[in-house]
């Protein structure tokens, strides 16, 4: 009898951990495609309407860093989230990189190509995600980076992300915020790594 649970067990988990890695290879598929495929800038009335939606999920997290503007906006342009694991960063197809500028975030289950919307620099970084590689899980979101010098020398990074899924986009997800801040924060805790 305990073997026939055993056995029943064991093969489930087997099922299950087969399906698992099925959804990851497709996720993984969908992901380099979007990488390979050229993505051409939408027009401002299209990111007026990304910008506009009401976002399900909305989080902003504040990280102070002991690094000047400059620097810690070399990072954010140049390497963004190179640090956090399973994230080659983000790549642009070019050196251009103002407003309208189509970039691409690179990971291992999943892509997004993001247009600039607004660049000062040194101090703000406004993107939208135009193209996910999982719509039906994210299809749009907006990030915002800002930086501010504090009276120390250093820098105060506000960075926001809202977003929505194409599917059950009417449920409110924004409040898995306060239990996912903290994991945020210490991935951009490691940003400071990346600059020094």
């Amino acid at each position: 009898m305990w073997l026939v649970l055993l056995g029943s067990a064991l093969g489930a988990f087997l099922v299950a951990a087969g399906g698992g890695l099925v959804v990851l290879l497709v996720l993984q598929r969908r992901a380099v495609r979007l990488r390979a495929t050229e993505i051409a800038p939408v027009d401002d009335p299209t990111i007026q309407l990304l910008e506009s939606r009401r976002p399900t999920f909305q989080m902003t997290v504040e990280q102070h860093f002991p690094a000047m503007p400059w620097e810690v906006w070399s990072a954010l342009e140049d390497g963004a989230f190179t640090w956090i694991p399973m994230i080659d960063g983000v790549s642009y197809r070019d050196q251009a990189r103002g407003p309208g500028t189509v970039r691409t975030l690179d990971a291992i289950v999943f892509a997004a190509a993001e247009q600039v919307t607004r660049r000062d620099p040194h101090t703000r970084l406004s993107v939208a995600a135009v193209k996910t590689s999982i719509p039906l899980l994210v299809e749009s979101y907006t990030m915002e980076f800002q930086l501010t010098e504090t009276p120390d020398g250093a820098t105060l990074l506000r960075w926001t992300i809202a977003g929505r899924p194409a599917v059950f986009a009417f449920v409110p997800l924004s409040w898995t915020a306060p239990f996912l801040r903290p994991f945020v924060q210490v991935v951009l805790g490691r940003w400071a790594n990346y600059y020094r």
